[in-house]
């Protein structure tokens, strides 16, 4: 009878090696294709690269207007107000249309976001950028600042 189990046990081993491997292949196919349609392309192939930025915000404008940064890495922003109404921080969104069922638009977390400051006040921030790349608009988001310039965030 011993014999027999062994036999019996050693001829049904490769079918439940085959039953398994193929439950798992399947369980992550699925998987694997979502993040593959669901991850976008990355054309500089650099992430995760830390950028720091001094941001002056007068009552006109910001300086530098332009920041650039890597997708998916560590963003330090000093905003510090040197005019002479309360001014803040915020990224608008990026749309990103798709038929694949992903997000249809790139945000900040928001933790990138600086509450008005008064003036003479400084603030930092600390958060992951995006991945998605592409070109942000940021702003204040004082609801009074329509005359501040606007600046452009590049994920690169």
């Amino acid at each position: 009878m011993n014999a027999w189990t062994c036999t019996s046990l050693f001829g049904r081993c490769p079918l439940l090696f085959a039953v398994a491997a193929l439950c798992f292949a399947c369980s992550g196919s699925d998987d694997q294709k979502h993040d593959d349609a669901c991850t976008p392309d990355d054309a500089d192939g650099i992430v995760d690269e830390p950028a720091r930025f001094i941001v002056t915000v007068t009552d006109a404008k910001f300086e530098p207007a332009i920041l650039a940064a890597q997708n998916s890495s560590q963003v330090t922003i000093q905003l510090k107000n040197a005019g002479t109404t309360a001014h803040g921080f915020v990224v608008d969104c990026l749309p990103t249309p798709n038929s694949d069922g992903c997000p249809t638009q790139s945000c900040f977390p928001n933790e990138a976001e600086i509450d008005p400051l008064e003036p003479n006040a400084e603030a930092t921030v600390v958060f992951e950028s995006p991945l998605v790349e592409g070109i942000y608009t940021f702003r204040s988001n004082v609801p009074e600042d329509t005359e501040l310039e606007s600046g452009q965030f590049i994920i690169q």
